[in-house]
């Protein structure tokens, strides 16, 4: 009798756990539907989206930044002074964290390929001035380090190393100012690494 009391009651509970992952599979399910649903959505108005004026964006703007151009001789810091000039006469473009949907949205499907190669501009242009300021700081060339990460930082650069070095050279100069405002500049990112960056700026004045 005991045992036929058991075996229902394994039954009965067995049939409660099937039936609640049952519903929460089905609730997932059409939880993924619905994400789905709205994706797509957004992307077809995205796609109809009308061409915009991109003319007025915030695009990096060299005018009246000072870098240590031709003044040593060291092919690695040559070959990233060239890029840099290159790069100098195009836009460029920070888009960071913005998908291709918002920017169609925002701009227009039409102006996507452009925005896109502006968008690469700028991670060239960041991932070249952090190799030159790595570059110059092994030759002990600091101060010029500090020129060029800093413009770096502050066009929005999100490489790590990049703040790494800047804050590492800031702190042995003993200006913790200078590593205040970074976290300040940031905190504005828009970046996965924003919060890493933070606390690695944080080890620098703790």
């Amino acid at each position: 009798m005991m045992f036929h009391t058991f075996y229902y009651v394994f039954l009965g509970w067995t049939a409660i756990f099937i039936a609640v992952v049952s519903y929460k599979r089905y609730k997932a399910n059409r939880q993924n539907q619905n994400a789905e649903e709205s994706f797509w959505q957004r992307e077809r108005d995205a796609n109809n989206t009308r061409k915009q004026d991109i003319s007025q964006l915030d695009y990096v703007d060299f005018s009246g930044v000072t870098l240590p151009f031709a003044q040593f001789e060291d092919a690695l810091i040559k070959e990233c002074e060239q890029q840099v000039l290159f790069l100098k006469d195009k836009k460029v473009l920070n888009l960071t964290g913005i998908s291709n949907t918002d920017l169609k949205m925002a701009y227009g499907a039409a102006n996507l390929p452009l925005l896109t190669q502006y968008d690469q501009n700028f991670t060239l242009l960041v991932r070249t001035l952090n190799t030159w300021g790595q570059r110059l700081h092994e030759l002990s060339h600091n101060q010029e380090a500090i020129c060029v990460l800093a413009f770096a930082a502050s066009i929005g650069s999100d490489i790590k190393a990049t703040w790494n070095l800047l804050a590492e050279l800031y702190a042995a100069d003993n200006d913790l100012a200078q590593i205040e405002a970074l976290k300040s500049s940031a905190a504005k990112l828009n970046s996965l690494m924003r919060e890493p960056i933070l606390s690695m700026l944080d080890s620098y004045l703790n």
